[in-house]
């Protein structure tokens, strides 16, 4: 996707991130939350619950209300991004790649094809391949990064790093759901695990002042993701304030990932 760059120029750590993150917390209730952004907007104090009201400064309040208006215009663009698992299938069957199929015990559960898997780590290969540059497509251990002032170990196995899993300049992670159903509480799920993935690498970061490490959220699902919008919504979120580097939704991955390795890598 593309993004502004005045958003991630905020920082991830700006109070404007921290108000949308608020908004997020009303669900489905519209009432209660155009009550608490017309309470935001006109008096500048923010209500958390029955709670006294907390001030909040103009200018952040501009920048949350400026984003929101510029992420309905980017879910949007991101929804209409999104394939069926035909058409992710199909290009994949185009390109030579082998799709795997994730395997239930319930055989009466829809049998998802892993169609970003086999795209992200064939394309990955052929880039690392002709760069001459190793990488971990399966990974079965978490990554780690070692600097002279601490050492930092990802919350959970990715699914991709460049150049291996010690020290990756690139790491992804994929969120692909094929099912026929409403989508789910695994959906909510994945939001949380790269958000958990993403912030402690940045912390990390600032702290060590190691470079910056690319890291890459990959999604596609049409069915359940337009299901699940505000799901869809916060990976938005997490990609404008810089927890994500790089979002690649739907037929993004068809050409803009092989682009961005082959510019990223040396």
């Amino acid at each position: 996707m593309i993004v502004q760059e005045r958003w991630k120029a905020l920082g991830w750590r700006h109070t404007a991130w921290d108000l949308v993150r608020y908004s997020c917390s009303f669900g489905n209730s519209k009432k209660n939350l155009q009550s608490w952004l017309d309470e935001l907007r006109n008096c500048r104090q923010m209500r958390v619950g029955d709670s006294k009201q907390l001030p909040i400064a103009r200018k952040d309040i501009e920048a949350f209300f400026a984003y929101l208006d510029d992420r309905r215009v980017m879910t949007e663009a991101a929804l209409d991004l999104l394939r069926t698992e035909q058409e992710a299938v199909a290009f994949c069957k185009a390109s030579g790649f082998s799709v795997g199929t994730v395997r239930t015990k319930n055989t009466d559960h829809h049998q998802s094809a892993k169609a970003i898997v086999a795209t992200a780590t064939n394309i990955a290969v052929d880039v690392c391949d002709r760069k001459g540059i190793t990488l971990d497509g399966n990974p079965q251990h978490r990554c780690a990064w070692c600097a002279k002032n601490g050492l930092h170990v990802t919350a959970r196995n990715l699914d991709g790093a460049i150049p291996a899993l010690a020290n990756p300049l690139i790491i992804w992670e994929i969120k692909e759901y094929w099912g026929v159903t409403r989508g789910g509480s695994k959906m909510s799920d994945a939001v949380y695990e790269c958000n958990l993935v993403g912030r402690e690498l940045r912390e990390f970061e600032e702290r060590t002042r190691i470079p910056r490490v690319q890291h890459v959220v990959l999604l596609d699902g049409r069915n359940q993701w337009l299901k699940r919008r505000s799901d869809l919504t916060r990976f938005i979120d997490l990609f404008c304030q810089g927890i994500i580097d790089r979002l690649f939704i739907g037929r993004e991955l068809e050409s803009e990932w092989r682009n961005f390795l082959e510019r990223t890598l040396p």
